[in-house]
């Protein structure tokens, strides 16, 4: 699964250090509530190409879920000058924000702009695809096959500096024509075709003029840009949709992370020479590998390579990796998908070896401590950044199939999983709303062949599904040795303390109280209660209308699941 649904077409942040103290104080005993992860979404069909007022709706409703951060794409072949051009334009600076057409910035600059005005957080991908001038690539949308990793690297450079908070946009020319569209945006706009208007509350319905007037302050969009803060170095590097070559002429041998090694390394150095202070998330792989020789590389195969390591994690010097230096970076990046199997689903070992779905994120941080303690990868990389994640509520060929009470439930075992990882900084979820099917083949997979996607907490209506109650207040009982039972809970109802009670239900009898509990509203919480065969439990919290809200109910899963 790509990371943002165009890619299927074409397709409060805790400090480090106080996640870190609450875990290790888990493993002695288990608080009655700590920081919790922080939360990521995105939905970049629905941030960069609809109306400002939808923008802002999307983003108000993003804040009501208690959601931190917003993910969204920097799409290189979007944004240049000239991406179907074998040549690069003469003259032309890719590392200077203001040698590109400004007017393809229009959507991203607004979105970033909307993102920090909402009081969120933004994390931007500097992504996919490439100019053809930086590739190896044929005529045709999708160039990724040997990137330029200089050229990546200026582009880098371009996007970190737009952002750095101190970089306006030239005003544009009155006479300019506007640009013309890509073949990726081409398809782009058939891909989004589908999409309904999303519901607009009625103040932010009025022009943003009328509504800058009447708060006193103006419309200034020649004002400098906002800062970002964190960054991401491409998207899904192991996939043959993203980056190519995955594999070399025997297809056998991975390829793609030499190609990305080099794209790492130049793109990291480009940042931080910009931005000595952002932050630089590097991997962002997809959760599993595919037909040996034609499909993605394994997420841990392609870590070791990336690495310089055998399956044993002995160093290789020979071919790319003579000469090889420690790997930059401050964060791992990955994208954990079950492929809509129970969360607690791990990879078979012999026929899934090196995919990593969320319940074998335990391998994947053993291996990048491992490979930290060797040198071969920066210190600041042991931690993982869950950055695209979600269950689909509507079939999908080759997929069990997932109704809206599983995702819901499935949604917080998921995170109770990842929370539990020491290293794991953050949890996420992909779409806000469901992206319905284009009405013409955008896309070669044959799982989604119309670029639908259905991981969404809302409808394609904008309407909520079950996940968008239980995401504000999620539960998961889990069964323990000696007839007792976990409850973990996840809260995103805002700051300050909050009453939660916890109740069960035994054989169908009314709903008594087990616990009550006073928690910060963002807080993550786990417990332990003895346990009788029938049971089922759930909690009540309060809801951000003020009213007592009772959660989904719930029967305890086996530990393993």
């Amino acid at each position: 699964m790509t990371a943002v649904l165009l890619a299927i077409a074409l397709a409060a942040l805790l400090p480090a250090s106080a996640h870190a103290a609450k875990k290790a104080t888990a493993k002695a005993k288990a608080p009655i509530s700590g920081p919790a992860l922080e939360t990521i979404v995105q939905d970049d069909g629905l941030l960069l190409y609809r109306p400002a007022a939808e923008v802002e709706a999307a983003l108000l409703r993003i804040k009501q879920l208690g959601i931190d951060r917003v993910r969204i794409t920097a799409s290189w072949s979007s944004l240049t000058r000239a991406p179907e051009s074998d040549v690069k334009p003469a003259g032309f600076d890719g590392a200077d924000p203001a040698a590109y057409e400004q007017a393809r910035w229009q959507g991203l600059d607004r979105a970033i702009r909307a993102i920090r005005g909402a009081g969120l957080k933004a994390l931007v991908d500097i992504g996919f695809w490439a100019p053809h001038w930086a590739t190896s690539d044929p005529p045709g949308p999708r160039a990724r096959t040997d990137i330029d990793p200089r050229e990546y690297a200026a582009f880098a450079t371009a996007v970190a500096l737009r952002y750095s908070g101190a970089f306006t946009p030239p005003a544009p020319s009155p006479t300019a024509p506007a640009p013309e569209p890509t073949q990726d945006e081409r398809v782009i706009k058939e891909l989004l075709q589908p999409l309904v208007p999303f519901p607009v509350p009625e103040p932010l319905a009025q022009p943003r003029g009328a509504r800058a007037a009447q708060s006193g302050g103006a419309v200034a969009p020649h004002e400098p840009l906002p800062k970002v803060d964190r960054f991401i170095l491409w998207n899904e590097p192991n996939h043959q949709g993203l980056l190519l070559p995955q594999w070399k002429a025997d297809k056998r041998t991975p390829a793609s992370p030499a190609v990305y090694r080099a794209m790492l390394r130049a793109g990291y150095a480009a940042v931080k020479q910009a931005r000595p202070s952002a932050s630089v998330l590097v991997g962002n792989t997809s959760s599993t590998g595919g037909r040996r020789g034609a499909g993605p590389v394994p997420p841990l195969e392609f870590l070791r390579e990336l690495a310089c390591v055998d399956a044993r994690l002995k160093p290789r010097t020979t071919g790319d990796c003579a000469n090889f230096t420690q790997l930059p970076g401050d964060g791992w990046a990955h994208h954990p998908y079950s492929q809509n199997e129970r969360p607690s689903r791990v990879s078979k070992p012999k026929t899934e070896r090196g995919d990593l779905r969320i319940a074998d994120l335990p391998q994947l941080a053993s291996t990048l401590d491992a490979l930290a303690k060797m040198g071969r990868i920066a210190p600041a990389n042991r931690r993982i950044y869950l950055t695209e994640f979600g269950y689909e509520t509507k079939g999908i060929r080759g997929r069990p199939r997932v109704d809206e009470r599983q995702q819901a439930r499935w949604l917080t075992w998921a995170e109770y999983l990842a929370d539990r990882v020491p290293a794991v900084r953050s949890f996420a979820q992909f779409l806000l709303r469901d992206q319905p099917p284009a009405p013409e083949r955008v896309s070669q997979s044959g799982a989604r062949p119309y670029g639908e996607y259905s991981t969404g907490l809302l409808h394609v209506d904008g309407s909520d599904k079950i996940a968008a109650t239980s995401f504000l207040a999620g539960l998961f009982a889990q069964l323990q040795p000696k007839g007792r039972v976990l409850l973990y809970g996840r809260l995103r109802l805002g700051a300050g303390p909050k009453v939660i009670v916890l109740q069960r239900q035994v054989r169908g009898a009314g709903w008594k109280r087990l616990r009550r509990l006073k928690v910060d509203g963002r807080a993550s919480f786990q417990r332990t209660f003895r346990h009788s065969p029938g049971t089922q439990y759930r909690l009540t919290y309060p809801s951000p209308a003020g009213k007592r809200t009772s959660g989904l109910a719930l029967k305890p899963v086996r530990v393993g699941g």
